[in-house]
């Protein structure tokens, strides 16, 4: 299968339902925490006289709600946005840029939870794990 057959594949709209949200990884709690915390003391107080606040407030509240339930979309999103403040506060707030690259790397490096690997082979194939070519290793897809 190539890479590009595999990204057709992929659906980002599609939920896993074999987990919950009591399955998440650790990393995803930290970022949920901090997420939570940044929009309860910083977000919701500010609401009253910055009403951009109130966007990011809610935007919190979907990429808690998302990545909790393991929306891929919202995985995306996520990443994406942080990349963007990255790049957004590196010369006016270079402090806040490093804590959104800590929570990039954090949702990022849980991206099997979201897109888990699937085997190219089926289950009981003989495979050893071993690349092709190699002495004693089974050679799929020749004829040998």
């Amino acid at each position: 299968m190539t890479p590009a057959n595999r990204l057709q594949q992929i659906d980002l709209a599609a939920p896993s339902t074999s987990t919950t949200w009591r399955d998440a990884p650790w990393q995803i709690w930290v970022v949920v925490t901090v997420l939570g915390l940044e929009g309860l003391l910083g977000n919701l107080p500010a609401i009253a006289h910055n009403l951009v606040a109130l966007w990011w407030l809610a935007a919190k509240v979907l990429f808690i709600t998302g990545l909790l339930n393991r929306w891929r979309w919202v995985f995306v999103l996520n990443i994406v946005v942080g990349i963007l403040h990255v790049l957004a506060f590196s010369t006016s707030a270079p402090f806040v840029a490093f804590l959104n690259l800590v929570l990039v790397l954090l949702v990022a490096s849980s991206m099997r939870f979201y897109f888990p690997r699937e085997s190219p082979l089926p289950p009981g194939s003989g495979w050893d794990g071993q690349p092709p070519g190699l002495p004693g290793t089974p050679q799929h897809g020749r004829d040998s």
